[in-house]
């Protein structure tokens, strides 16, 4: 009788990779999961020379979030929510400090 050979170290057959939604409904209203990169501000207390001064840089950040409502001055993001409908990791972005929004 001819045995087979089994590999200790089977392959696994790929899952197929689950595609994130990029919308949630709270209430019967849909929000769309956004990239927002934009533009904020740093602040400092330390005492420096005017040089040091001359080389802070603003910050650039990456925000993951749904769009709560934008208007002509800022734009209300979340990125949490409870099951009784609240919402979490709020930020209002002004308009003009958001460089890029992307559908993700």
């Amino acid at each position: 009788m001819v045995q087979k050979k089994v590999s200790p170290l089977k392959k696994r057959k790929k899952c197929p990779k689950k595609r994130k939604k990029n919308n949630i409904i709270i209430n019967n209203k849909t929000y769309y999961f956004y990239k927002i990169i934009w533009e904020d501000i740093v602040g400092d207390s330390t005492i420096v020379s005017f040089d040091d001064f001359c080389k802070m840089k603003t910050a650039m950040i990456t925000s993951f979030a749904y769009i709560l409502k934008r208007d002509n001055k800022y734009t209300y993001i979340f990125a949490s929510v409870s099951d009784d409908g609240y919402f979490g990791d709020r930020n209002i972005i002004p308009n003009g400090c958001i460089k890029s929004m992307q559908k993700h």
